[in-house]
């Protein structure tokens, strides 16, 4: 790696959202739909069973380096089975983002009760610091050509 390269490397600060289930404990102010730390964005939806493969592309499509998507534990899902749909999604959202050329390490779902200990500061920082390993995401419309 020339001098050029690793300079670009280590100043890239990566965009990360963090889609959130409202009910898993996760945010600091349930009235606020979005939250802006300054490693990434935080968007609460209400479940995590709202993750889809459309949503999860147009995200990366529109800029993101990593997407981590926060729910309640299996079997305790507010809404019966969000966190099931969620799971199942993942799978095909890795699958496209295979078939994208983009590493489905940059797509990460993460089930558990946030209100506990530093879970929700201990995955976050784990999911950005693995985002600035990989670097910048292969696409991005956003990008001025």
């Amino acid at each position: 790696m020339d001098k050029k390269t690793a300079g670009k490397k280590k100043q890239f600060k990566p965009k990360v959202l963090a889609f959130t289930c409202l009910w898993c404990g996760v945010g600091k102010n349930e009235t606020n739909p979005v939250e802006v730390f300054s490693d990434f964005k935080l968007i609460k939806l209400m479940c995590s069973g709202r993750i889809n493969t459309a949503l999860a592309l147009q995200t990366f499509e529109k800029g993101a380096d990593g997407i981590i998507v926060f729910g309640c534990p299996e079997g305790k899902c507010h809404y019966c089975i969000g966190n099931q749909n969620a799971l199942e999604e993942k799978k095909t959202i890795k699958e496209m983002l295979t078939i994208l050329g983009i590493k489905p390490e940059r797509f990460k779902l993460a089930l558990d009760d946030f209100r506990e200990d530093n879970k929700f500061e201990s995955e976050i920082s784990k999911f950005v610091k693995e985002i600035r390993r990989l670097g910048p995401s292969p696409i991005s419309i956003t990008e001025k050509t």
